[in-house]
């Protein structure tokens, strides 16, 4: 098959390194050499600002014409459309711009030669190994390697004539784009999300959360703390703060739950070893739960790692609810060890040191009960922290931004992304045109790293390029 530099051709011979996380592994000379070309038309772009064996740049490629995109009578045999216009009209659809957008990525260093295109590991080189004879792959990988090479070249032509960087700037898809835009401006364009945000609280509760988050909620120094614990303690702070989310805490006789029951019917269960009743690493026989002493040998015991004891409410790695105890010995030991605490200043601490809770749930599903578990506890009179309570607040009250991630990034732990002038950023999204129409004004896209030349070099692009 004649392979052609068209979007259609180039995501068809994406589909077929879709695979995920690719680990270094030998090629053959064929792909060798391809992979050496390939960096060669890439010589001359300097590396990464943050990974200096990375290199980066946009590709523009032509969608081509109605005949590139796929065989009319295969669509037609194969019932995906019923008509010549259904055909034009899924085209247009799949392509609806003059130019598709890929974002090529490549990495090079004493061990290997890597190639990625957008969130698709093509191919990761393992150049300490000889070359091997043979690969499945190798006809397609050919094909999209000088495909890759010759969008490059236009590429860098733009970049070498001072084009590209502007053209990227103007041109790039909101899609493939990060930006920031305020709550409030998403909830004037569907009400709807604002509702789900507050799903499940009452008045009482964010009353109390408003003056508890006006006096410091996120400040340990702030609160007491308790001398001593035991693993009922725990288990009984469980109890209260799933009475305030409105969990059943009876068992199929109607009657309450022991504390022990109770905590593992809503946690996560891998309790290492507190209730001898649970799951995971450290499981155990459990402690003695009314103990203070046992309590401290199970808390400050090393060896017992591996599970979730403080996932109080189980959900996904970043949608569940923790209720951690936290203690200022481990802080200050780690000070001393530093050189950052004396020996005098670390037995100062140690008078006046103790346990403490921290509850932490800052998933936009999940908040409503974290709030309630803080409310609960502080109420009741306990040293309790929330984690990001000024940001979980102003969520609620609309007063927050929300982070535009590209579509091929997952809207979740996109921290990383965003400059810290724009303070804790909670939730993140994808827009699409209905979001653009409602409030793609409101929306300020951050600029697109710029692309150097490593030699600094300019020159002149070719009559015939695609960034012209």
């Amino acid at each position: 098959m004649e392979w052609k530099l068209v979007a259609p051709d180039v995501d068809r011979l994406l589909r077929c390194f879709d695979r995920g996380y690719r680990n270094p592994s030998p090629q053959t000379s064929i792909v060798l050499g391809a992979l050496d070309r390939l960096f060669e038309v890439l010589a001359d772009l300097a590396p990464l600002v943050t990974n200096d064996e990375a290199k980066s740049i946009w590709l523009k490629v032509p969608r081509g014409s109605l005949d590139d995109f796929d065989s009319y009578e295969d669509l037609l045999e194969d019932g995906e459309v019923r008509s010549r216009s259904e055909y034009v009209a899924l085209w247009e659809s799949e392509y609806p711009d003059a130019y598709t957008w890929y974002e090529l990525t490549v990495v090079k260093n004493e061990y290997c030669q890597a190639v990625a295109v957008g969130r698709v590991s093509v191919v990761c080189a393992d150049i300490k190994q000889s070359p091997v004879e043979f690969d499945w792959y190798e006809e397609y990988l050919l094909a999209l390697l000088e495909l890759l090479a010759q969008a490059a070249c236009e590429s860098m032509d733009a970049l070498r004539s001072g084009a590209y960087n502007a053209v990227v700037s103007g041109e790039l898809p909101y899609f493939h784009r990060t930006g920031m835009v305020a709550r409030s401006a998403v909830w004037a364009a569907n009400p709807e999300s604002k509702k789900a945000i507050f799903e499940g609280m009452d008045d009482s509760t964010f009353n109390a959360f408003c003056k508890y988050a006006a006096m410091g909620a996120e400040d340990a120094s702030a609160i007491g703390r308790l001398p001593s614990m035991t693993g009922n303690d725990f288990l009984a702070a469980c109890a209260l703060g799933y009475e305030a989310c409105g969990y059943d805490l009876c068992g199929k006789d109607g009657k309450r739950l022991p504390l022990d029951e109770l905590y593992l019917r809503y946690a996560d269960g891998r309790d290492e070893g507190l209730t001898g009743k649970g799951t995971g690493l450290h499981s155990g026989p459990g402690i003695d739960l009314s103990s203070p002493r046992a309590w401290e040998e199970w808390y400050f015991d090393r060896k017992r790692m591996g599970g979730h004891p403080w996932e109080v409410c189980r959900g996904g790695n970043s949608t569940h609810v923790s209720l951690a105890v936290c203690h200022d010995r481990s802080e200050a030991e780690f000070l001393l060890h530093l050189g950052r605490l004396s020996d005098d200043e670390f037995q100062e601490m140690r008078r006046s040191w103790g346990y403490y809770y921290v509850v932490a749930g800052k998933a936009w599903n999940r908040a409503v009960e974290a709030v309630h578990f803080y409310v609960a506890l502080k109420c009741a009179g306990l040293p309790v922290i929330l984690s990001d309570a000024c940001a979980i607040l102003a969520r609620f009250k609309g007063e927050d931004l929300i982070g535009v991630v590209p579509h091929d990034v997952i809207p979740a732990n996109c921290e990383g992304l965003f400059p810290e002038r724009f303070g804790t950023v909670l939730d993140f999204m994808h827009v699409y045109d209905e979001d653009i129409a409602n409030f793609g004004d409101k929306i300020e896209w951050l600029p697109e790293p710029e692309a150097r030349l490593a030699s600094g070099v300019l020159g002149w692009a070719s009559p015939s390029c695609l960034w012209s």
